[in-house]
């Protein structure tokens, strides 16, 4: 389980409603004034075991990924590609340094308010969903990537 291939065999696809309920996340990929000047958003959230990630693609869909760390170990090349291709939101600097152990430069924005407790969509949901709000506050106030903000 190696790079794209792991990733498109475990990815979900969420279906239609949940761009919906997320469209200036949905649609940041497209939008130089938008949470992520124009990249790709991926929310990710992590556990001592591994992680969960939403990605919200240029090519708009949305797709839902968990992993163990050792399976991201394994599969490193594209984990490394990810993390700087895309624009990352999680809920503290304790999951961006599990995400990133390197220490290397990614684009971040840290949001702590509904930070999930668990992975379950009951906690995750709301989550996104504060994430999803300040997103559409942004306008032409996009975030730099060294900001930590709250919601």
């Amino acid at each position: 389980m190696l790079g794209k291939t792991f990733f498109l065999e475990r990815a979900i696809s969420r279906s239609l409603d949940w761009l919906g309920r997320y469209p200036a996340l949905g649609c940041a990929g497209h939008d130089p004034e938008s949470l992520s000047s124009g990249r790709q958003i991926v929310v990710a959230a992590a556990t001592p075991r591994g992680v969960r990630c939403v990605f919200f693609s240029a090519v708009e869909s949305v797709l839902d990924f968990s992993a163990a760390w050792a399976e991201l170990e394994r599969a490193k090349t594209w984990w490394y590609f990810v993390q700087r291709w895309c624009f990352w939101v999680v809920p503290d600097a304790k999951t961006l340094d599990a995400i990133n152990p390197a220490g290397d430069h990614i684009e971040h924005l840290i949001v702590p308010t509904c930070a999930p407790s668990d992975l379950a969509d009951a906690a995750f949901l709301p989550w996104l969903d504060a994430i999803e709000k300040r997103a559409r506050q942004c306008g032409t106030l996009a975030v730099q990537s060294h900001d930590v903000e709250t919601v």
